[in-house]
């Protein structure tokens, strides 16, 4: 006997079951591009923002790099220094002093221009200075002016490298004082000087 109030569901084995419908792979991209140009969302405009942004910030750290290696060429000061022989003339003595001036070759070793604003040495009455207040030195070589004095009465001049200090501005105004050394042996200048000395003296 069959209950009215719970029928029995009778399943058809022979019918396959039902099949669900296969989601459509471009159906959520059409829906967010319709909702897209509902809202009238400025899409070109998205981009170009980016774009330009993009190549802002690129610009700028590439400016803030040459700018700190700007800053730190600047900060290079490598020199070297020669007295010339050839050129050493003007010389005078008075017996108790002997002068002359001479050309000091400087080599600007660094990536910028330097200038030289003193050159200095002083060593058992043997003196340099510069004849100029300024010299601009760019990278490569440059020859300078320099006033040499020898106090007659110390003897012969020292072989020994001359220490020499310059003061030096960068080209980012800041002052720097560098330190080298010239060589004297072999030099003819000392000889030069020597023999100003004994004539003045013998006279």
């Amino acid at each position: 006997m069959v209950d009215a109030r719970h029928p029995e569901v009778l399943v058809d084995l022979d019918r396959p079951p039902p099949q669900r419908p296969t989601p459509d792979p471009g159906a959520r991209l059409r829906v967010g591009w319709e909702r897209a140009r509902a809202a009238r969302v400025p899409i070109g405009a998205v981009v170009l923002a980016a774009l330009v942004g993009a190549l802002a910030g690129g610009f700028a750290v590439h400016h803030w790099q040459r700018q700190q290696q700007k800053a730190e060429a600047a900060t290079i000061v490598s020199i070297s220094a020669q007295l010339l022989d050839s050129s050493a003339a003007g010389g005078s003595s008075d017996g108790i002093n002997a002068s002359l001036v001479a050309n000091l070759t400087l080599v600007n070793l660094g990536p910028l221009p330097i200038w030289v604003e003193a050159v200095e040495a002083k060593r058992d009455g043997l003196e340099f200075r510069n004849t100029a207040p300024e010299a601009m030195l760019r990278p490569g070589f440059r020859t300078v002016a320099v006033w040499i004095t020898y106090a007659c009465t110390r003897g012969g001049i020292s072989t020994d490298p001359l220490p020499v200090r310059m003061r030096i501005r960068t080209s980012d105004g800041a002052i720097r004082d560098v330190e080298t050394t010239v060589e004297i042996g072999g030099s003819q200048w000392p000889l030069i000087i020597g023999n100003m000395c004994r004539t003045e003296q013998q006279g």
